[in-house]
Parts: C-alpha cells; structure tokens; sequence
C-alpha cells in the first residue's frame, strides 16, 4: 500500500491519523491554506527551527496550501503536541510582524483526546506519487521553494 502511493499512477494515497488511541501522537503537522499560507508556513519552519526543532515544509495536493511537518522520536501526549504547535504558531506571528493567521485551519491532531470511538482527523500523506509528479505533495527547501526540503528523498 505504501509502495502504491509513492509510485502510482492511479489515485492510490493514504492517509494519516495522527491521535493515538493513548492519546499521543508520532508527528505534528500544521495545515495552512490560502494567499499567504506558502510565506506563514514559512515563519513557522523559521519558527521551529529557531527553537531547534526539526520541520519539514510540504507543498499541499492542491498547490494552494502548505502543511508544516515535525516528527517526533518517541510518541508524545497529543496535548503536548498541539501546545508546542500553537507556541510556534505565536512565534511564527512575532517573527513575521503581519502574520494574521487567516492562512491558518488546523493542526493534526486536531484534538488532544481521541473520540469515544472515533479515529480522531486524518490528513493526506505527503510524496503521493501522482501528485508528486506535478510538483505537489513534495516537501521544499525553504532557502529556494524547490523540492527537496528536509524530508524529501531523491529516491521516490
């Protein structure tokens, strides 16, 4: 199934849920869409960054919108999780001056607690091939806004 999204030709992706059923989580990652969203993604890779948190900048399937990825290397509380997105959220906002958040919808998880029987919010996973092969879904280098940013692999 994997191999199928990386490589397909047909519209064979897969989707991610983040909240775990202990409610904690493997990755953070921010959905921002819209005008400005490629720039506010931007302030808050800036953001992490200078926080000395790693974080992967995806160009989103639509090519209008970015997701803002950080992995972590053991799974967190999903409240911690969104505490420190919602703090790079502020800090990206304070290094930009203008950023209003407008471009901003949503972090993944979206909640801190799984739903009584529920799955919690699923995102799209990154590099899906066909997508990836018009430029989106591929993660960017933030110096230039090509692909191949910190997550990318040439080998896809």
């Amino acid at each position: 199934m994997l191999s199928q999204h990386l490589r397909s030709d047909e519209r064979s992706h897969i989707g991610l849920y983040p909240l775990l059923h202990d409610n904690t989580c493997w990755f953070l990652a921010a959905d921002l869409d819209g005008k400005t969203a490629l720039i506010d993604a931007l302030a808050v890779v800036k953001a992490a960054r200078a926080n000395g948190i790693a974080a992967g900048l995806e160009l989103s399937q639509s090519g209008r919108g970015a997701h803002v990825w950080i992995f972590f290397t053991d799974a967190v509380p999903a409240a911690t999780a969104r505490s420190m997105g919602t703090f790079l959220l502020h800090e990206a906002m304070g290094m930009r001056g203008s950023m209003d958040l407008r471009s901003y919808d949503r972090l993944f998880p979206n909640q801190d607690v799984m739903p009584s029987g529920g799955f919690g919010n699923l995102i799209a996973a990154p590099l899906e091939g066909r997508k990836r092969r018009d430029g989106l879904t591929v993660f960017l280098d933030v110096s230039t806004l090509e692909p191949g940013g910190v997550f990318h692999s040439k080998l896809l």
